[in-house]
């Protein structure tokens, strides 16, 4: 699936992706800023992968892990700063939650900061659940 917006393209096609651009634009996040590049190596492999390209450089990533049946788990949502503030995030946000291949699931993600954003977006927060997490 692809898209074309003012000038910036939007797809879902994983073999377009520039490792080492989103291995950049990780190191610009909290969560993701010490994780190696051969860790996103492999969390690209195993997801359903959406970038921005602007004049060939990849400014955009976002990723999914989902059962493609109930529940879609959104990750790694991240624009380059120098690109932030032009609606980008919001348009990704919107490609992934119209995909064919997840659009009937519920989508989910968990942010420390940037629930505003999500809420614009058509999140909702849910106190009726914990969330709860084991690291090992």
């Amino acid at each position: 699936m692809k898209f074309i917006e003012d000038n910036y393209i939007f797809t879902d096609n994983a073999a377009q992706i520039k490792l080492d651009e989103v291995s950049n634009l990780l190191r610009q996040s909290h969560w993701a800023k010490n994780r190696p590049t051969e860790i996103i190596a492999k969390t690209i492999e195993t997801s359903l992968c959406f970038s921005i390209y602007h004049n060939d450089m990849q400014i955009g990533f976002a990723r999914v892990v989902s059962d493609y049946a109930v529940y879609s788990l959104i990750l790694d949502v991240i624009i380059d700063e120098k690109y932030r503030g032009k609606g980008l995030g919001k348009k990704l946000i919107e490609f992934i939650n119209n995909h064919p291949s997840i659009i009937d699931t519920s989508k989910v993600l968990w942010t420390k900061y940037a629930q505003e954003f999500y809420l614009k977006c058509g999140f909702k927060e849910e106190d009726c659940y914990k969330f709860m997490f084991n690291r090992h």
